[in-house]
């Protein structure tokens, strides 16, 4: 009868010690968990956090807000007319001619003007239009062109204009994040962001009469479009 007396104060007190140290470490490590009335509730809650301190949920080394921002107003719209230079006193001529019109992008290199693009988005264009990000609109004078390389540098008379830096291709690496900035599908400002893929491309596409093209292309899988020949390709240290 002692004996079984003692084993059952035994199994008693090891059993309320166990709970006393479950109890313990529950109250230590456990996190309770908020009750929600529904799933829409608990969804608006989890917006609410990520909407209150966005740069918190996005690394430095993701974070395009900035970079994106300083670049858009270094890239410019081109708006290339190639009508008919002839002149003539015939209005239903001049009604009857149409005038074909083709864009693409640029970058102004210098405060007091000066814009690169591509050679083939003002190849043989009659008139050529720049429009800055806050929609200011200049006519652009072609200063140079080399075909075997696809460049073209335009002038605009303009000062205090927001440009671009230069950076040295060759210190990119393979898997880098990059921004794609430009005026696809004749719409202004586009960004959108990608990863350098290769470097030294040379895919044959550059046309020239004498065959002296000079290939070696940055490849990219950041979305690039009709409209985005000549625009800027960046990394995220833009300053």
């Amino acid at each position: 009868m002692k004996r079984t007396v003692i084993l059952i104060l035994a199994i008693f007190v090891i059993a309320f010690s166990g709970g006393v140290l479950g109890a313990y470490f529950t109250m230590q490590y456990w996190e309770p968990v908020a009750s929600y009335h529904s799933i829409s509730e608990r969804q608006d809650l989890v917006q609410a956090n990520y909407l209150s301190d966005t740069s918190y949920y996005v690394p430095k080394e993701l974070n395009f807000l900035s970079p994106a921002h300083d670049v858009v107003a270094g890239v410019v719209h081109i708006r290339a007319s190639y009508g008919s230079a002839s002149f003539s006193l015939n209005p239903l001529e001049l009604a009857f001619r149409p005038e074909a019109r083709s864009s693409g992008s640029g970058v102004i290199i210098s405060d007091d003007g000066f814009i690169v693009t591509n050679y083939h988005v003002i190849e043989e264009a009659t008139n050529i239009e720049v429009v800055l990000n806050n929609n200011q609109r200049f006519f652009a004078k072609i200063i140079g062109i080399d075909p075997t390389t696809d460049l073209a540098l335009l002038k605009v008379k303009a000062k205090n204009l927001p440009y671009l830096k230069y950076g040295d291709s060759d210190n990119i690496k393979m898997g880098e994040w990059v921004l794609a900035v430009g005026n696809p599908f004749d719409l202004n400002s586009t960004v959108t962001a990608g990863i350098i893929s290769a470097k030294a491309r040379n895919i044959g596409i550059l046309r020239d009469r004498n065959n002296l093209q000079v290939e070696s292309f940055i490849q990219t899988d950041a979305a690039v479009n009709v409209g985005n020949s000549g625009g800027a390709l960046v990394n995220i240290k833009v300053n």
